[in-house]
């Protein structure tokens, strides 16, 4: 693995943070100066002294492991023999472990970016002098500053995604969630690729560029298992450790590797370890990861043990081995060394400012100690019980289930199996012996019934102790409440259990990016990311806060849309920009320019003009439709009325028309009634209808009606007729019932009709033939009227 050697990262000299350059040098000459191998003997001696104080936490990290596994720990209790023996394993710890790691994980990395902002210093120790600003514009610096953070902030995003962050947090939690401490080392450097593949038509220029940018030196984070970080005995964090030891375990490649690749190793110090076998690791040590027991010493590739000591040396440890008086004599020197076996491959001084860059987050934190709690801790108890139950149970049921039998070996034939049973099988009884007397089976009772009320109080136990409720991993849980309040009350509730959890993942990533921060502030070239800025985790509660800021600052808007004599006072212009901020939003992609806006009021008070021109034409236009509608209707009225006027006159003309005609006729008849008188005859009752026109055409009217109900009438009697016919022929055909004698109407001549009956019949049918041709004509009736009442 790659590390800082004397001088990396010390681009620019004189920077308060870094001691210079010469310096540096000075102290390194002189460490060379001094026995190297004894370096070697001090960092073995300290690694011992940190292992031996971490025994007592193995032995739980151990029983963790072998539980999230599904297997037993090597002491066991009185509860998990029976288990053992029965070999059930109800698998809780991975449970629960599995459980926390997809809540945090939606907690923290719920839209899969890391959770961290950069943002500016309150009180900035510095400003960037290529940042120009006028004095009464204090806004446009912040917003300048802003925007150099957020460049920064991409620049960190970047190298995250590069390095594949995300797994290595991921791996942190695990190990967090599982043995109670989660661990990452920031920063390592490493060189990222960036190949041109060769081909025939690969030109020569990007061949030239591939091997300048072949490889980029990029900081990165590294996840390290517990399993091999040895801090000073009694160190409650990193920041309290006097040192921090690092075991890794390599083979002869990674070696070769880790000389051509890294900086600052000593020439042929690797070539010597590989060549002479130094520190090759002998047999399986208990401080090791489980893991490695199953594998013995023979097929292990990654003999070589390397340990990287980071911390601080006491000046009295170093005066045999610097040549430098005591009287000048350091108490402590910060230092890197990095040693296998007794041989010291690699060593300089602190280059991150005294800073050991081993950062951990707890699951439970123990103030005492370093190292945190787990959830196997909290529910080893409630596991082993529940393995001791769910084994009753098994126990009971198979006793419960196959009935036991009792068998009289004497009442069977010499040399009959007695010991097995089986479907099918034929026993042998001696004459004369009872089958009831000589097999009997007897069932055991089933009584593990309460054992399934001790599980359930396990669970809960174990829900909390762990603070994983079932409802956080989809399950239901028999003390759960059924209704949907209840089950959000129990999830906020495991929520907020969980949140110190999140907090101390949050601190960790906190310093994971300063650490990245810090390096891209000494050693970038990039000038647009420089600047004063603080690298904070937005973890669980930081996201509650901003939830909570983003309604304070809506209450505020409501508010001011209530006085509009504030708004008066308020510059929008820099009163826009922290409210599109609050809502993650970049005012530079979202808010417009100043330019931006005049245009778009001036385009809309053309559109507006428009608009307003258009709806006066539009209005002009429906005007002129209800003027030429209200034209045509008056048109449409007086040629209605003149029709009317006309009809009127044509219907009076008429009228008037057939009046004369009927006084005509009237006066003719009273001439030739005078006449008739005057000869003396007799005059007959005077036909009126025949003098009035109106009223001949009123009868004929009504003759038409009579004639048409008459012929109405006529053919509902000769259906009906034709159908009394048919019915009397339907009897006829089909005979007279048995023992009455036929009856029928009476014939006359064969079978004929009757002479009356035929000529009504015939007169019937002539009216009809009459009606049908539209009866006599008018002139006819009136002839034939005078003709009846001339006198005879």
């Amino acid at each position: 693995m790659a590390d800082y050697d004397l001088n990396k990262g010390f681009s620019q000299p004189g920077d308060p943070e870094f001691p210079p350059v010469e310096e540096v040098a000075v102290v390194e000459t002189k460490v060379i100066e001094a026995e190297l191998d004894d370096f070697a003997n001090i960092v073995q001696e300290k690694f011992e002294e940190a292992r031996e104080y971490r025994r007592e936490y193995e032995q739980h990290w151990e029983e963790a492991y072998d539980a999230y596994r599904g297997k037993y720990p090597s002491a066991i209790s009185k509860a998990n023999e029976l288990a053992n023996e029965r070999g059930i394993f109800v698998n809780q710890t991975r449970r629960k472990i599995n459980s926390a790691k997809i809540k945090i994980n939606t907690l923290l990395f719920e839209d899969g970016k890391v959770p961290f902002s950069i943002t500016p210093s309150r009180k900035p120790k510095y400003y960037p002098p290529d940042i120009q600003a006028p004095p009464d514009r204090p806004d446009l610096l912040e917003d300048a500053l802003l925007e150099r953070s957020k460049q920064m902030e991409y620049k960190i995003r970047d190298v995250l995604d590069r390095t594949s962050y995300n797994d290595q947090v991921q791996h942190s939690i695990h190990e967090m969630c599982l043995y109670g401490t989660g661990c990452t080392k920031a920063i390592n450097l490493e060189y990222k690729n960036f190949p041109v593949y060769q081909t025939v038509q690969t030109a020569d220029d990007m061949l030239a560029v591939e091997s300048v940018l072949e490889a980029e030196l990029v900081p990165s984070v590294k996840y390290v298992s517990i399993w091999n970080i040895f801090p000073s005995p009694e160190a409650t964090s990193s920041e309290d450790a006097d040192y921090i030891i690092q075991r890794s375990f390599l083979s002869k490649i990674q070696l070769r590797e880790l000389a051509k690749a890294a900086e600052g190793f000593i020439p042929g110090a690797i070539e010597e370890v590989i060549e002479n076998d130094i520190g090759l690791s002998q047999g399986y040590d208990t401080s090791e990861h489980p893991k490695k027991f199953d594998e013995s010493t023979a097929h292990r590739l990654k003999k070589f043990e390397v340990l990287e000591f980071w911390g601080s040396l006491d000046g009295k440890d170093l005066e045999a081995h610097i040549p430098i008086e005591s009287a000048d004599m350091p108490t402590s020197i910060p230092i890197v060394i990095t040693v296998i076996g007794d041989k010291v491959v690699k060593i300089s001084e602190n280059p991150f400012d005294d800073t050991i860059p081993f950062h951990f987050c707890n699951w439970q934190k123990n103030p005492e100690t370093i190292w945190g709690d787990g959830i196997y801790y909290a529910i080893r108890d409630a596991q082993a019980i529940l393995n001791f139950s769910y084994a009753m149970m098994v126990e009971g049921k198979s006793l419960s289930a196959a009935p036991l039998t009792v068998i009289d070996p004497n009442a069977f034939e010499p040399g009959t199996d007695t010991e097995q049973i089986y479907p099918g099988k034929q026993f042998r009884v001696k004459p004369g012996a009872s089958v009831r007397d000589s097999f009997q089976s007897v069932q055991i009772p089933d009584v593990t019934n309460g054992l399934l009320q001790i599980v359930q109080q396990l669970e809960r136990e174990a829900d909390l102790d762990s603070g994983q409720t079932s409802i956080g991993y989809g399950d239901m849980s028999p003390a759960q409440t059924k209704t949907a309040t209840g089950m959000s009350i129990l999830n906020s509730n495991a929520n907020r259990q969980t949140a110190d959890v999140v907090r101390s993942v949050s601190s960790m990533i906190t310093k994971n990016i300063q650490a990245i921060y810090r390096w891209l502030m000494v050693d970038s070239t990039d000038i647009t990311i420089k600047g004063d800025y603080e690298a904070i985790s937005t973890g669980y509660e930081q996201y509650v806060a901003k939830e909570v800021h983003n309604t304070q600052l809506i209450n505020f808007l409501q508010v001011i849309g209530q006085f509009p004599q504030l708004q008066s006072y308020l510059k929008y212009e820099a009163f826009s920009r922290p409210l599109l901020r609050a809502f993650n939003l970049e005012p530079d992609k979202v808010l417009k320019t100043e330019q931006q806006v005049t245009q778009e009021m001036q385009q809309q008070t053309q559109s507006q003009q428009q608009q307003m021109q258009q709806q006066a034409q539009a209005e002009q236009q429906a005007q002129m439709q209800q003027l030429q509608a209200q034209m045509q209707m008056q048109q449409a009225n007086i040629q209605l009325q003149s029709q009317s006027s006309i009809e009127q006159e044509n219907n009076k003309a008429t009228l008037d028309e057939k009046q004369s005609i009927g006084e005509d006729q009237r006066k003719m008849e009273l001439q030739e009634r005078l006449e008739l008188m005057k000869q003396g005859n007799v005059l007959h009752p005077t036909n009126l209808e025949n003098t009035s026109v109106l009223l001949r055409e009123q009868m004929e009217k009504e003759q038409a009606a009579q004639a048409e109900q008459e012929m109405m009438r006529q053919q509902q009697e000769a259906a009906a007729m034709e159908q009394q016919a048919q019915q009397q022929q339907q009897q006829q055909m089909q005979g007279p019932p048995q023992g009455m004698p036929p009856q029928g109407p009476p014939q006359q001549g064969g079978g004929q009709m009757p002479p009356q009956l035929q000529e009504q019949l015939a007169q019937q049918e002539q009216a009809a033939m009459q009606r049908m041709q539209g009866g006599p004509e008018a002139g006819q009736i009136r002839r034939q009227q005078l003709e009846e009442n001339a006198p005879g």
